[in-house]
C-alpha cells in the first residue's frame, strides 16, 4: 500500500491523499483517503463508505467526519475512505463494471483474484491491518427504505462478542444484527471476515433510496464519534442513547414470488409473524397476482420502494431475533 498526500496530516491535523494497493488486479486504480491525526499516538480506527455508491447519506457522513472532529483532542488516528467502489461511482451500480461483482459480499477477498476480490483483501489486509475496528458505512441504495440498524459478527467467544456488541451499541438503533458464528465459514460482509480472526468490524445502515438525508448523516457521525470514545481516541463517555436494542441473529431476504407491481403494507421496524402478508403484486391493470408473505417471523428491516418487482428478486428483509 502506498499513500500519495495532497495535503499531509501532521499531529493534531487532518489531511487528504490517495491510496494505491499492491494486488495486480488493482494496478492503475487509486482510492481517496482522509486522515485525522491526533496530537498523541494511539489507536487506529478505519471508516469507509461508498462500497455501494448510491448510498448518499453514508458517503456524506464519511466525507464530513473530519469537519466534525477536533484533531487536537484526539489520541491516535482515524483513516477514512469515503468512496470505496471508485469504478462504479458514475455508473450507479452495486456491482463493479470491472468484474461485475459486488465487493460487499466478497470479504476477506483474494489478493490474486478479480478486481473486487483483490479490493476486499486489500482493504482488510493492507489498509485496516492494524485498526482496532473497521466501520463500514451503508444505507439506502436505490429502491430501498429501511430502519437504521448495525451488523456485527458474533464468534462464539463471549469475551470477544461482548466487545463487538459494545461497539455496535455506539450507534443509536433499536436493532442490532449479531450474525451467527457460522456466517464466518464463507465469504461475506467486512465485519464477518474480521470476526473470523476475532477482530472488530461493523456494517452500519441508515438512509433511504439514494437520497441525501442529513438526519441519517448525523446518525452515522454520532455513532463513529461514540466508537472513537469507546477506543479512547476521543475523550468523554460513550453517549449510549438506548439500551433496549433487540439482537437480531438471522437476516432473511424477502423475494418476489412473481413479476408485477409491488404494493407493500408494512414499513421497516414493524414486527411480523411468519406467513404474515407484507403486500401484494398486481398487474398493470391493477388485477391482483399474488400476496407477498413473510418468510420468517421478526422485524421488517427494509423494503423495496420500486414499483416493479422481478420474480425472485430481493424486495425486503426480515430480521429474526435471537431466541
Amino acid at each position: 500500500m502506498k499513500t500519495t498526500w495532497e495535503n499531509g496530516a501532521g499531529a493534531g491535523g487532518a489531511g487528504t491523499g490517495w491510496l494505491t494497493f499492491t494486488p495486480p488486479a488493482l494496478q492503475g486504480h487509486r482510492w481517496p483517503l482522509i486522515e485525522i491525526r491526533g496530537s498523541r499516538s494511539g489507536p487506529h480506527l478505519c471508516v469507509m463508505a461508498g462500497v455501494h455508491v448510491n448510498e448518499a447519506s453514508s458517503i456524506e457522513a464519511a466525507i464530513t467526519l473530519s469537519r466534525r472532529i477536533d484533531p487536537a483532542a484526539m489520541t491516535g488516528r482515524i483513516s477514512i475512505i469515503p468512496v470505496v467502489s471508485q469504478p462504479s461511482q458514475y455508473r450507479y451500480s452495486v456491482r463493479s463494471p470491472v468484474d461485475d461483482k459486488d465487493v460487499h459480499w466478497l470479504y476477506p477477498g483474494n489478493p490474486d483474484g478479480t478486481f473486487s476480490e483483490a479490493l476486499a483483501h486489500a482493504l482488510l489486509a493492507e489498509w485496516a491491518h492494524d485498526a482496532v475496528a473497521l466501520i463500514d458505512l451503508h444505507g439506502g441504495d436505490i429502491g430501498e427504505i429501511q430502519a437504521p440498524y448495525v451488523v456485527f459478527q458474533r464468534t462464539g467467544d463471549d469475551r470477544i462478542d461482548r466487545r463487538h456488541e459494545a461497539l455496535a451499541r455506539c450507534f443509536d438503533t433499536p436493532l442490532l444484527v449479531g450474525l451467527d458464528p457460522t456466517a464466518r465459514e464463507k465469504p461475506g460482509r467486512s465485519c464477518t471476515a474480521l470476526g473470523r480472526r476475532g477482530r472488530a468490524g461493523l456494517v452500519t445502515e441508515s438512509g433511504n433510496h439514494a437520497v441525501l438525508d442529513w438526519a441519517a448523516v448525523d446518525w452515522h457521525v454520532r455513532g463513529i464519534v461514540n466508537a472513537a470514545r469507546l477506543f479512547g481516541i476521543l475523550p468523554g463517555e460513550v453517549d449510549v442513547r438506548r439500551d433496549d436494542a433487540l439482537i437480531i441473529d438471522r437476516y432473511v431476504f424477502v423475494t418476489a414470488p412473481a413479476d408485477g407491481l409491488y404494493y407493500p403494507t408494512h414499513e421497516p421496524g414493524i414486527r411480523v409473524e411468519r406467513g404474515a402478508r407484507l403486500g401484494e403484486l398486481r398487474d398493470v391493470f391493477h388485477h391482483r397476482i399474488t400476496d407477498v408473505v413473510a418468510p420468517a417471523g421478526g422485524i421488517v428491516m427494509w423494503r423495496s420502494c420500486l414499483q416493479f418487482a422481478k420474480a425472485d428478486s430481493w424486495i425486503g428483509a426480515i430480521g429474526v431475533p435471537m431466541a
